[in-house]
């Protein structure tokens, strides 16, 4: 149970601290790199297609590192906004 709780957690951080960063971002690059910079994560890879939605989105497959440990994989859609805006949109499982 603790284990659960812990991942939990360090997932919520991620979350909230996603949001604010990929609304300010001025470019796929750069949220990128600021994923690929948070502590728990693993290895992050941008999809090479986009998803046909209104407003189109992107997705970043992320590897991530718990603090037991183990190993999670999640997907972060965002909106593509155009003149280079974005918005996170959600942070889930992989399939």
């Amino acid at each position: 149970m603790l284990n659960q709780e812990n991942k939990n957690t360090n997932l919520e951080a991620l979350k909230n601290r996603l949001s604010p960063a990929i609304n300010q971002a001025r470019s796929l690059k750069e949220i990128e790199s600021w994923i690929r910079s948070q502590p728990s994560v693993k290895s992050v890879e941008l999809a090479d297609h986009l998803l046909k939605s209104n407003p189109p989105q992107r997705e970043f497959f992320v590897e991530l590192k718990m603090e037991d440990g183990t190993t999670v994989k999640k997907i972060i859609n965002i909106f593509e906004l155009g003149n280079q805006r974005f918005k996170f949109h959600k942070l889930h499982e992989q399939p």
